[in-house]
């Protein structure tokens, strides 16, 4: 990837702060192998499963500092307890600001762990958009599912599917319930609202703005967060029978990895085309029962490389170049920097994979620029292929469209 001069350092540096955390895995658990209170949080080797660091443990007795977003918000209650009493279901890694966000199963707070602090510092949010109902009378209404997405916001769903949250990470942060999911047309009698297959697990994002549920019942649905349809994709092949998928997490390969309750012979990888389990995460002795997983790795994404877009960001691989990105005017250009003279064609699909647009041309001489006009106004992120005449992908990245 080539970015153009204009590209701030500000945003270099961000991003490579980010890559350098893209390897973190973290993982809800309790103090010990079996225990299933989820009140630690401990950062694991995505490889093996083991133990790399403590970040909080009651039993620990770590001193904890307790500090409100905005300085308007007292919770004196939070103040007075543990940061994870009740216990923890859901969590999303935040890479960019090096955060660990979750919520615990009977509160309405969003809050995170701030890892750039020596000391062990936790934040909170009492807004009142994360409130998802009375999660001591109902677990419907309790969140059990979190993750970051490509577009770097944070979003959370609650066990029946009628929230889904979305949270932003800036000094203002909002958070947003943006409603309830719609099943898609082929779920047919497997409804992502449905208690007995599609409660509890975890979500991960994908490189192409999607979101991936992973059910306790090991039913995947890819959800679209702007439609907020929620397409069943299949269940995982392959896992042992008294394993429950109740954390989910990408490694640096763009692999899913699983991890179950009270399963702790293992963690296991899983190959999201096939959903065939592809082997077992675990060191020599097992691995701690874990009720959620987080890191910052996208589906689809390999080697832990960052998606983030700047506003200038130029794309290349050595033959095409494209510009700009984002695509602002629903215009890009597609510049053939070194390719060889002959028929090409640009085809532009959306984050379903639906192909959306496809343009022939025929390039005569290096460097010539062909202009791509795109035939959708929705914004969103979308899929770009270049192809030579007998149809070998020369050239494949993603644009965001504003």
């Amino acid at each position: 990837m080539k970015k153009s001069i204009l590209l701030l350092t500000a945003f270099t540096g961000i991003t490579a702060a980010a890559q350098g955390q893209s390897n973190k895995l973290f993982a809800i658990t309790g103090d010990t192998k079996g225990n299933t209170n989820w009140n630690a949080v401990r950062e694991i080797n995505a490889s093996d499963g083991i133990i790399k660091n403590t970040i909080y443990s009651p039993s620990a007795k770590m001193a904890v500092s307790l500090q409100p977003v905005f300085e308007k918000n007292t919770n004196p209650s939070l103040q007075q307890t543990e940061p994870t009493v009740g216990g923890v279901a859901a969590s999303a890694f935040d890479a960019v600001n090096n955060r660990l966000y979750y919520t615990t199963m009977r509160g309405n707070e969003l809050r995170y762990f701030d890892l750039n602090k020596q000391s062990t510092t936790v934040v909170f949010n009492d807004d009142a958009n994360f409130n998802t109902g009375n999660k001591y009378t109902s677990e419907a209404a309790i969140i059990t599912r979190m993750t970051f997405g490509l577009d770097g916001t944070g979003y959370a769903l609650s066990n029946d599917g009628d929230h889904l949250v979305r949270f932003t990470t800036g000094k203002k942060p909002v958070i947003t319930d943006l409603g309830k999911l719609i099943d898609g047309k082929a779920n047919g009698n497997t409804s992502v609202h449905q208690q007995c297959t599609s409660w509890g697990g975890d979500m991960v994002g994908d490189a192409f703005g999607n979101l991936y549920l992973v059910t306790m019942r090991s039913f995947i649905y890819k959800i679209n967060p702007q439609t907020l349809v929620a397409d069943l994709v299949g269940q995982i092949k392959g896992l042992p029978a008294d394993f429950t998928s109740n954390g989910a997490a990408v490694n640096e390969d763009g692999d899913l990895v699983v991890s179950s309750a009270t399963y702790t012979e293992s963690y296991f990888k899983v190959n999201i085309n096939t959903l065939q389990v592809m082997g077992a995460v675990k060191g020599n002795d097992g691995v701690y029962n874990a009720s959620d997983l987080a890191s910052s790795n996208l589906l689809y994404q390999t080697n832990g490389a960052s998606f983030a877009v700047a506003a200038t960001e130029v794309l290349g691989n050595g033959q095409i170049s494209i510009y700009p990105n984002p695509v602002i005017s629903k215009t890009f250009k597609v510049k053939f920097d070194n390719a060889v003279s002959g028929d090409y064609s640009v085809q532009i699909s959306d984050a379903s994979g639906r192909l959306i647009s496809q343009k022939n041309t025929y390039i005569s001489g290096k460097g010539q620029v062909e202009k791509i006009s795109l035939p959708i106004a929705t914004s969103g992120f979308y899929l770009v292929k270049v192809l030579s005449k007998d149809k070998k992908v020369i050239y494949s990245d993603k644009i965001s469209v504003q």
